[in-house]
């Protein structure tokens, strides 16, 4: 299971060019392979959400022989991969009611296709697009958040 959360987070860096603020797509500007960032939604002690940002920092390694060396971040525990689709505008009666969820596990999610924006429960609401990775932790008892898709269905794989 490390390998194919692994293979997902080196996948995710192949599709978004390693993360959001990194690469612009359609501009032709370099990013640095050494770094890989991704957005962060956790709980604080007064069980609001917030979101972060996290940066890890890759090493150079002879990853799977004969093939060049990658860079490669640490190795993290994951036993579930799995996906999920969605109808498009999935989740906007709650936003319009206001129905915030906690996560039901602390997971990776990596959008695949479509869009989707996530709301905290501190009023901060960020847009994700396919290959952006997101580490969701606000389980229970945070207040959690609220996830609506886009105009068009989505999918997204989560590693657990």
């Amino acid at each position: 299971m490390r390998k194919i959360l692994l293979l997902t987070i080196v996948g995710a860096i192949l599709v978004s060019g390693c993360g959001p603020g990194h690469f612009q797509r359609g501009t032709g500007a370099v990013y640095d392979p050494s770094r890989f960032t991704y957005t962060r939604l956790y709980c604080s002690a007064d069980k609001e959400s917030h979101f972060g940002t996290v940066s890890v920092r890759l090493a150079q390694k002879n990853f799977a022989p004969p093939a060049s060396p990658i860079y490669i971040g640490d190795s993290l525990p994951a036993s579930n991969v799995f996906f999920a689709g969605s109808e498009a505008y999935w989740g906007a009666a709650d936003l319009r009611d206001h129905l915030y969820h906690p996560a039901p596990a602390v997971q990776f999610a990596t959008v695949l296709k479509g869009d989707l924006s996530i709301t905290a429960t501190d009023g901060e609401t960020r847009r994700f697009h396919v290959g952006d990775v997101i580490s969701v932790e606000d389980v229970t008892p945070c207040k959690g958040h609220i996830t609506v898709a886009g105009d068009k269905p989505g999918f997204v794989m989560f590693v657990r």
